[in-house]
């Protein structure tokens, strides 16, 4: 391996291992294999184990003025190469017998060269004018020594006149070293990539269940299912007035759906009564609050969370006279704060059977009153 490589094969490690898009370390890849090489082109094969083929995933040539894949948004028509033909090993293309053998191959003149079929090459040469010449196909190997790609080299150039040449044996070892590198970085962000789409699964997975609750819930009280809908857009509106960031207001305009999930343990007979409340009921119907954190509780979901918090927290009130737990000042949970002021605000804009609904300009009138006693001043 030339001493020069060393310094660069380092920085094009940590080149890989920090890019996030996959995209854009294919392309970073084939690149830096072509730079380290003087190579005219090159081609990114990843193996598709379901299929059994090598699919094209990037595709480059100086000469030939050709970026295809990756980030460029030119899609690759060329179809996939089988690894294996009617039951039996795909030998005679190249790629197809390094992604089966592990095997690197360095080819000084395609037209020369015995044991493969460069067919496909020949007939691109004929009809553009193009000289497929040097070649060099190496396997990409994972940390636990699978092949998961194939990256092919074409052309390579004498730095000095430009002349196209057979690729170097020392070269060789650099591009095998990047080759194994490049499979650990792309295997890394798959399994991390495969790891945020089972969180989000399981985060969908638990939405979808309390949401059917919610659901349930609706069904015993038509009025509560409007108020959920109405409530969360309100909440999610004033967390854009508060400058939260867009994940953050979809978390309260989500979590906010589940603040009184706990009422579908609130007997029919108190849930439904078309008159206040007395004490006794009262203090039953305060219990929504608990039993909606307790059902909410347990889950690594970050919208499951923000839902608990908000079920725990939206009717705690700033001056400590609120409930479950009395909690006074920023002690209230921030979602909490936000969804107590829609909640209420619904609440006293939507007619009951015992009163009137306020108008909008009452409502904020009392809004304003309960300021720094029921309300964050702040919202």
């Amino acid at each position: 391996m030339h001493s020069s490589h060393f310094k660069k094969l380092a920085q094009i490690g940590i080149a890989l291992s920090t890019e996030k898009d996959i995209n854009k370390l294919l392309e970073i890849i084939v690149d830096e294999a072509r730079s380290l090489t003087c190579a005219d082109g090159g081609t990114l094969y990843l193996i598709d184990k379901p299929k059994m083929q090598l699919r094209f995933e990037i595709l480059q040539n100086d000469t030939m003025n050709m970026r295809m894949g990756g980030t460029t948004g030119v899609e690759i028509t060329l179809p996939p190469v089988p690894l294996f033909n009617t039951g039996q090993p795909n030998h005679a293309n190249v790629s197809s017998y390094v992604a089966l053998t592990e095997k690197i191959v360095n080819v000084p003149d395609l037209y020369e060269a015995e044991g493969f079929d460069f067919t496909g090459a020949r007939i691109y040469d004929d009809r553009t004018g193009y000289r497929s010449q040097s070649m060099l196909v190496i396997p990409m190997k994972s940390h636990e020594d699978d092949v998961i790609g194939v990256l092919q080299l074409l052309n390579a150039r004498d730095p000095k006149g430009n002349l196209v040449v057979s690729f170097d044996p020392q070269s060789v070892d650099s591009i095998a070293s990047l080759a194994s590198q490049a499979a650990v970085a792309l295997t890394n962000r798959q399994l991390f990539e495969d790891l945020v789409e089972a969180n989000r699964r399981t985060e969908r997975a638990f939405f979808d269940t309390v949401q059917r609750l919610a659901i349930v819930a609706a069904y015993k009280d038509k009025d509560t299912a409007l108020h959920v809908k109405r409530m969360s857009r309100y909440s999610a509106i004033l967390a854009g007035g508060l400058c939260l960031s867009p994940a953050e207001v979809d978390i309260v305009l989500h979590g906010s759906q589940m603040h009184d999930v706990g009422k579908i343990g609130i007997p029919d007979a108190i849930l439904l009564k078309p008159s206040k409340l007395d004490p006794h009921e009262w203090d039953i119907m305060k219990q929504h609050t608990t039993m909606g954190g307790h059902m909410l509780s347990g889950s690594p979901s970050e919208l499951m969370q923000a839902g608990r918090t908000i079920a725990l927290s939206h009717h705690e009130r700033w001056d400590g006279s609120g409930y479950p737990k009395g909690l006074t000042g920023e002690d209230i949970p921030l979602l909490g704060r936000i969804c107590a002021v829609a909640d209420v605000f619904d609440a006293i804009t939507t007619q009951r059977p015992y009163r009137e609904a306020f108008s909008t300009q009452e409502a904020y009138r009392l809004l304003r009153e309960g300021r720094s006693t029921q309300f964050d001043p702040r919202i």
